[in-house]
């Protein structure tokens, strides 16, 4: 497609337009959308950056919410994606984990699956996995570990009196174990299965 767009001829009066520079969420959506488009074609239609903005208001969907949008359509945030915190916010705020009533000492197998590929991080802690060492970083190749914390740790702080979030935790958990299990997450019956990379890069655009 790009290569058909840079061949296609301009007519006299079509004039470049420039397009703004995309923000870190803006950044995350669109690895969302290049990652997703190879394996789930139901989720995205993005043509063009200035497109971005008419599909970012769906993109606090659940998955689920993904999986039944019709392509192209714009529908209204979940309870809001702006609220959700990076896994970045959570490596330099260890503080706030109070606030999602866990330790950052808490290991990774206390709350997710490690079986398999993902054996080497039951003994990780929560921390290491969000921030990881090069040991981690090896079992942890796409950053799914690293997003799925963040999204528990999002999840846990909206179940203890914090602000709302897109995944609860069970959902979130149900993502890892899935892939840790299978190798895949399949957000609804029936649907064409998630790999690693389009998990992290789901989980990511969820964050402000």
């Amino acid at each position: 497609m790009e290569n058909q767009e840079k061949n296609s001829p301009m007519s006299p009066d079509t004039q470049a337009v420039p397009v703004p520079p995309l923000d870190a969420k803006g950044l995350a959506r669109r690895r969302f959308a290049r990652v997703g488009a190879g394996t789930t074609g139901v989720i995205l239609t993005l043509h063009s950056q200035p497109g971005m903005a008419t599909f970012s208001k769906s993109m606090c969907k659940s998955p689920s919410g993904y999986m039944s949008m019709k392509p192209g359509t714009s529908g209204q945030p979940q309870g809001s994606c702006s609220y959700n915190r990076s896994h970045g916010y959570w490596k330099t705020h260890p503080n706030a984990w109070r606030s999602a009533n866990t330790s950052t000492s808490a290991k990774f197998s206390s709350f997710f699956r490690c079986t398999g590929a993902y054996a080497g991080l039951a003994n990780v802690t929560l921390m290491q996995v969000i921030d990881p060492s090069k040991a981690v970083k090896a079992i942890d190749r796409n950053n799914v570990a690293m997003q799925c914390v963040a999204a528990l740790l999002n999840a846990r702080s909206a179940q203890f009196g914090g602000l709302p979030t897109v995944l609860p935790a069970d959902e979130v958990i149900d993502m890892w174990n899935q892939f840790a299990l299978k190798g895949y997450y399949t957000p609804v019956k029936g649907a064409m299965p998630w790999n690693g990379a389009v998990i992290a890069a789901y989980l990511e655009s969820t964050f402000r």
